[in-house]
C-alpha cells in the first residue's frame, strides 16, 4: 500500500537525476527542491512517504509562489526562468476541470438547491470539490458560483 503512494514523487526524484545528468540546470534546480519540501511534508506527518495529494499540494504552492512573481519582476532573464518553472510544475499536475465542466456541475448544484442565495454558496464549492476534487481552481469556482447565485 506505501508503495502506490510514493508514485509521483519518485518520478520527481527520477526527473532530477535525470536532468542534473543532462545538465538542465533549472529543472534539477527547481526539482531537487521540489523533491526535498515534498519529501517534508510526510516526514513531519508521522515519518512516512508522502502521498500524491501532498505532493501536489506543494507543487501548487510552487506554482503559486511563481505566479506571485510573475507579476513582480522585470528582469527579463529570471522572467524566462519562472516561466519555464512553471511548465515543468504543471507538466507534474493533472489536468484541471474545464471551465464549461465546472460550469456546468455548478448549474446541476444549483438546479438542486431549495434556495438560491449567496448563503448556499458552501454547498455549491462543496458539491464541486467532491466532483472535482484538486482538480478544480477554487478561486475561479467560487466567482462562478457566486455569480449563478446572485
Amino acid at each position: 500500500d506505501e508503495k502506490e503512494y510514493a508514485v509521483l514523487i519518485e518520478q520527481l526524484r527520477k526527473d532530477a537525476l535525470d536532468a542534473r545528468k543532462k545538465g538542465n540546470a533549472v529543472a534539477a534546480s527547481l526539482l531537487v527542491t521540489l523533491v526535498s519540501e515534498a519529501a517534508m511534508v510526510g516526514k513531519n506527518a508521522g515519518n512516512r512517504e508522502s502521498t500524491d495529494d501532498e505532493v501536489q499540494a506543494v507543487i501548487r504552492k510552487f506554482l503559486k509562489n511563481n505566479q506571485e512573481a510573475t507579476g513582480v519582476i522585470r528582469d527579463t532573464a529570471r522572467l524566462a526562468t519562472l516561466q519555464e518553472e512553471s511548465r515543468i510544475l504543471e507538466s507534474y499536475l493533472p489536468t484541471m476541470a474545464s471551465e464549461a465542466e465546472v460550469r456546468a456541475a455548478i448549474a446541476d448544484a444549483v438546479a438542486g438547491l431549495e434556495s438560491k442565495s449567496p448563503k448556499s454558496m458552501g454547498q455549491v464549492m462543496a458539491a464541486l470539490k467532491k466532483r472535482f476534487g484538486a482538480n478544480l481552481d477554487n478561486a475561479k469556482a467560487s466567482a462562478w458560483v457566486r455569480e449563478s447565485l446572485s
